[in-house]
C-alpha cells in the first residue's frame, strides 16, 4: 500500500507500469526506508523506470556485416566480398548520435587481374576507422530509420608473393591498383611492393533502419552506405550491404 493506492509486488506489469516520478510523487518524507530501497532495486532491474519509456542511455554501439559490392572502376579490379563493422557511440539527444566505427571488407581480385599477375597471388584488403553522424527518424518507439555519413583514415593493404627468380613485372592494366608508372613495359619488382599499402582520407554516406527486439533495448539494423576513397591509381568506390545489431 502506498497512501490508498496498491500494486502487486510480484506483478511485472504492475511495476513496468509505473515510473520513478510516478512513484516517488506519493511518498512523503516519513515514509519507510525498506520501501525507497525496494524501489532502488526495481529501479536497476528495470531502467525504464527512471528514464522513461522513449529515453535511451547516452553510450551506443553496434556490430554487423554483410557484402561489400565494388562500384566504377574498382570493379574493374575487384569482385564482391564480405564485410564487418563495429563501433561505439554518444547520443547527442534522442534523435542524434556521433559514432567512432571500425570498418573491414575484402577486396578480392578479378580473374582478368589474376590472368595478369596470377604468378603474385595479389591479395587486397581495406580497413577504415572513421568518424560518422547518425541523424534517426522514429515513426515509433521501436522502428526508427535514419541517415548517417562522415569521414575518416582509410587504410588498403594489398599482399603479394615476391618470387626469387623475379625482378621485374610486365605493364599490365593491373599494376595500375598500385599506381606506378610504367613507361618502359616493365616495371620492378620492389616498386611493386612499395605500393601495397596506401593511406588516404575517405567519406562514406548512407541510410538504414532499426528496429527494437521485444522489450530490450537491443535492436536489430538494416543499412546500405556509399565509401569513396580518393587513392592514386584506382580509387575506392564500393556500398557495403550491413545487417546487425545496436545497442
Amino acid at each position: 500500500m502506498i497512501r490508498g493506492e496498491s500494486f502487486e509486488v510480484g506483478s511485472h506489469r504492475a511495476i513496468e507500469s509505473m515510473t520513478c516520478g510516478s512513484i516517488t510523487r506519493k511518498l512523503g518524507v516519513g515514509q519507510d526506508v525498506l520501501l525507497l530501497g525496494g524501489l532502488l532495486l526495481m529501479a536497476l532491474g528495470n531502467p525504464r523506470l527512471c528514464l522513461g519509456e522513449d529515453e535511451l542511455p547516452r553510450l551506443t554501439a553496434s556490430v554487423g556485416a554483410g557484402v561489400n559490392t565494388p562500384l566504377g572502376k574498382t570493379a574493374e579490379f575487384t569482385h564482391p566480398e564480405g564485410t564487418f563493422a563495429a563501433g561505439l557511440g554518444y547520443r547527442l539527444s534522442k534523435n542524434q548520435s556521433v559514432l567512432l566505427q571500425y570498418y573491414f571488407s575484402g577486396l578480392p581480385f578479378n580473374s582478368a587481374i589474376i590472368d595478369q599477375l596470377g604468378f603474385l597471388k595479389p591479395r587486397s584488403n581495406l580497413y577504415s576507422v572513421t568518424i560518422n553522424h547518425k541523424r534517426e527518424f522514429r515513426i515509433s518507439n521501436a522502428t526508427r530509420p535514419y541517415v548517417i555519413g562522415g569521414a575518416g583514415w582509410y587504410h588498403r593493404v594489398t599482399t603479394i608473393t615476391r618470387p626469387l627468380a623475379v625482378s621485374e613485372v610486365l605493364c599490365s592494366s593491373g599494376i595500375a591498383w598500385w599506381s606506378v608508372a610504367c613507361p618502359a613495359g616493365t616495371v620492378p619488382l620492389d616498386k611493386v611492393v612499395a605500393g601495397s599499402t596506401s593511406n588516404a582520407l575517405g567519406f562514406n554516406a548512407g541510410a538504414g533502419v532499426s528496429s527494437r527486439i521485444g522489450r530490450t533495448p537491443v535492436s536489430w539494423y538494416l543499412e546500405i552506405r556509399y565509401h569513396y576513397v580518393p587513392y592514386d591509381g584506382v580509387s575506392i568506390h564500393a556500398v557495403p550491404v550491413m545487417v546487425g545489431l545496436t545497442w
